[in-house]
């Protein structure tokens, strides 16, 4: 390995270690185009690379000369949410060219599920606090008939959308925009989401509530 950014690349930790142990290079050594080993690492979706680095001092946030974070370089769904939700990377920073991470995925326009991904973030704000508060245990919720719950965010416009899902998203916006701290606003998007879910239930129950009315 010639350099950090190429190990970092490659997803060689041991060499990247080496290079960050012996002093020649840091979790945050630019090249001359400002380019890190954590773009390179969040680029290949090197994950526990990028755990390290950030461990040795790497700056989730930091900016390449195109004001790019490692968030703007990031190509699957899972990296992304590795990023914003494990290491808390910033969705709202802005590039040189004003883009966002959001919106410089849209302009690429290469990624499907990462564009929706952090498009949805975009919109609602921090809502990634939901992966551990709540998503993760009602993700691996089994119902009684066997069915499983799923969360998701849709995209969907509001005249595509029930007057509940339009209520229940704008009760999410305002939450979010609040004055709280992380544990109330989890609090309070825990409480509508579980009511959903018992709801849901109930309604699933009904041995003769029409298809309609079993939200899935």
């Amino acid at each position: 390995m010639s350099n950090i950014w190429i190990a970092a690349s490659d997803n060689k930790i041991d060499k990247v270690r080496e290079y960050i142990e012996s002093g020649s290079y840091t979790a945050n050594s630019k090249d001359p185009n400002g380019y890190t080993p954590m773009h390179a690492a969040a680029s290949y979706g090197n994950l526990d690379l990028l755990r390290y680095l950030v461990s040795q001092g790497g700056d989730i946030n930091i900016q390449d000369s195109d004001g790019d974070t490692p968030l703007h370089h990031v190509e699957t769904l899972e990296a992304a949410r590795f990023l914003i939700e494990e290491l808390k990377a910033d969705i709202k920073i802005k590039n040189k060219d004003g883009l966002t991470p959001a919106k410089y995925q849209e302009e690429e326009d290469e990624y499907p599920e990462l564009i929706e991904y952090l498009s949805s973030l975009e919109k609602l704000g921090t809502l990634p606090a939901m992966k551990t508060g709540i998503e993760a245990p009602l993700n691996n919720l089994e119902l009684p008939s066997g069915e499983k719950v799923k969360m998701y965010l849709s995209k969907d416009h509001d005249e595509d959308m029930s007057e509940d899902l339009i209520q229940r998203r704008k009760q999410i916006e305002n939450i979010m925009n609040e004055d709280l701290s992380e544990e109330q606003k989890d609090e309070k998007l825990r409480s509508i989401i579980l009511g959903v879910v018992s709801d849901n239930v109930h309604q699933l129950k009904e041995p003769d509530a029409p298809e309609s009315k079993r939200q899935r």
